[in-house]
C-alpha cells in the first residue's frame, strides 16, 4: 500500500488541498456558493487501483480540507463516502453482468455515462457536506438549493478539468 504511487497521491492531495483552500475557496458565485474542486481527486482516481487505498486517500484529503477550514470532519466524511461507493457506481454504469475492475477503463464511458457518474458523485458529496454543515432538517430546502447550485458550479470546473486533461485517465 505505501509504495511510490501512494506517496505520489499524497503529493497530489497536498496540491489539490492548497488549490482548494487558497484559490477556490475565494471564488464565490452569487456571494454564497463556491466550487469544491478537491473531489476531482476521487472522481478521476484510476479505477484499477485499490478501492481501500482510495478510501484512505480520500479520508486524508477530506481531513486536510477540514483542518484548513476548521470544519470538524464534514469534508472527510463526505469525501470518504463517495470514495467508498464510487466502485459501485462504476459497476452500475458499466452495464456488464460480469464486471471486472481490472479490465475497466474510464475511456470506455460514453458522455452520458460520464455525466451521470460525475453528477451523482458530486451531488452526493455536496449534499452530505451541506447537510452536515447545517446539521438540522428545518432548512432542508435551503440545503437542497445550495447542493444543486454548488454542484453545478463544481461540475463546470470538473468538466473544464476533463477537457483540459482529456488524454489523462487519473488525477
Amino acid at each position: 500500500m505505501f509504495n511510490k504511487e501512494f506517496l505520489f497521491s499524497l503529493v497530489k492531495i497536498a496540491i489539490i488541498s492548497l488549490l482548494q483552500v487558497f484559490v477556490f475557496n475565494h471564488i464565490n458565485f452569487l456571494g454564497n456558493y463556491q466550487p469544491y474542486i478537491y473531489v476531482i481527486f476521487v472522481l478521476f482516481y484510476p479505477a484499477t487501483q485499490s478501492r481501500y487505498t482510495l478510501v484512505i486517500l480520500a479520508f486524508i484529503l477530506g481531513l486536510t480540507i477540514d483542518v484548513f477550514e476548521n470544519t470538524g470532519g464534514i469534508h472527510a466524511f463526505a469525501t470518504t463516502f463517495i470514495a467508498y461507493f464510487r466502485y459501485s457506481i462504476i459497476k452500475l454504469l458499466s452495464g456488464k453482468s460480469n464486471f471486472e475492475i481490472d479490465f475497466f477503463s474510464f475511456s470506455s464511458f460514453s458522455i452520458y455515462q460520464w455525466t451521470f457518474y460525475l453528477s451523482i458523485l458530486v451531488l452526493t458529496h455536496h449534499f452530505l457536506l451541506l447537510i452536515l454543515e447545517n446539521f438540522k432538517f428545518t432548512g432542508i430546502t435551503t440545503v437542497l438549493i445550495n447542493t444543486l447550485i454548488t454542484s453545478a458550479l463544481t461540475l463546470v470546473f470538473v468538466f473544464i478539468y476533463k477537457i483540459l486533461f482529456k488524454n489523462k485517465v487519473g488525477v
